[in-house]
């Protein structure tokens, strides 16, 4: 879509029904080009499907654009360490602090029925140009969710330290936890015992910190490393890296593949590193899917089983972590 197109859409539309932008074109379009009591929603359509870049509306409010947050979450999914409630209170709790400092947001809903919470507040950007709007609401958005975000690491943190102390994390060696993974009886211990196993592998990497298993509202990270490498190879490579660990019978496939790349993706471009260990190695569909997306900036790299051994059989993670990653970026 183009800037003539876009304009054109906005002209045609009515209220009813909100606009859908892709981010990429917003800075062309200004105030004059948006009609009274029009929405508009960023995001781009895939396959059919509109896939939003942020959840809410701009809109043109007499000699500004305007944006409305909207945070509705239902609590069925929701799986942060501290309860979807005390989450949104906090956000509320920044946005009415800034609307005393700065007014300028405002809250315009706030409704729990039990299942779902939903809030909504108006944010005035003053500025005339759609993109430059966007970017603005956007970022204050970032800035009033910060305390709540933290209150969840600090929360996932502290569970995190209680469940490893509880379940003996670091009490056996790693040749043991190879022996855990491939023998294990049940599927949560396997997991488990796996998750540990590479955790405690990425410790064994200077410059890397391991958080591990972080909850967010939507999705579970299994691993969250902190970059400060000094390796040249991860040296350029994000602040945040992610590790998905998966210990299945079969080999680990395209979709898996594709919806680890959309968490990556989801860390407002924090990350663009993962690294996806799948026991029992991966299918073609895998090497197929990296092929299609390798002029991404999103890097995938895949790690198997036997790689995990040969390291521990050898003593050589870093060596074998470096050809994954290597092996990953020419294929």
């Amino acid at each position: 879509m183009d800037a003539a197109e876009a304009k054109a859409l906005l002209r045609d539309a009515n209220e009813d029904e909100p606009v859908f932008l892709p981010s990429s074109i917003l800075d062309k379009i200004t105030l004059v080009d948006i009609p009274d009591e029009v929405a508009i929603e960023v995001g781009l359509l895939k396959d059919g499907i509109i896939h939003l870049d942020w959840s809410g509306r701009l809109f043109k409010d007499q000699d500004q654009i305007k944006g409305e947050a909207d945070y509705t979450w239902t609590r069925k999914y929701w799986y942060s360490a501290i309860g979807l409630e005390y989450y949104l209170d906090l956000v509320r709790r920044a946005v009415e602090v800034r609307n005393r400092v700065y007014g300028d947001v405002d809250i315009t809903d706030y409704e729990d029925d039990g299942a779902y919470i939903n809030m909504r507040f108006i944010v005035s950007t003053g500025h005339k140009n759609l993109g430059k709007a966007y970017q603005y609401v956007k970022s204050l958005c970032q800035e009033l969710e910060e305390t709540a975000e933290n209150s969840v690491d600090e929360a996932s943190k502290r569970l995190s330290e209680i469940a490893s102390r509880l379940s003996g994390w670091g009490s056996q060696n790693l040749d043991t936890l190879v022996d855990a993974v491939e023998k294990a009886s049940s599927n949560d211990e396997r997991g488990r015992s796996l998750e540990e196993l590479v955790s405690r592998l990425f410790e064994t990497m200077p410059g890397f910190t391991v958080k591990d298993r972080i909850r967010t509202a939507t999705e579970e990270i299994d691993i969250t490393v902190l970059n400060d490498s000094n390796d040249p190879r991860f040296k350029r490579e994000s602040a945040i890296l992610l590790a998905e660990c998966k210990n299945w019978s079969d080999k680990c496939g395209k979709n898996e593949f594709v919806l680890f790349k959309e968490k990556i993706d989801n860390r407002s471009n924090r990350c663009y590193l993962g690294f996806l260990i799948s026991w029992n190695g991966f299918k073609d569909t895998v090497t197929k899917e990296m092929l299609r997306g390798s002029r991404e900036h999103t890097l995938v790299v895949p790690i198997t089983g036997k790689d995990i051994r040969a390291a521990i059989r050898n003593n050589n993670f870093a060596d074998v972590l470096a050809s994954c990653w290597e092996k990953a970026i020419t294929t």
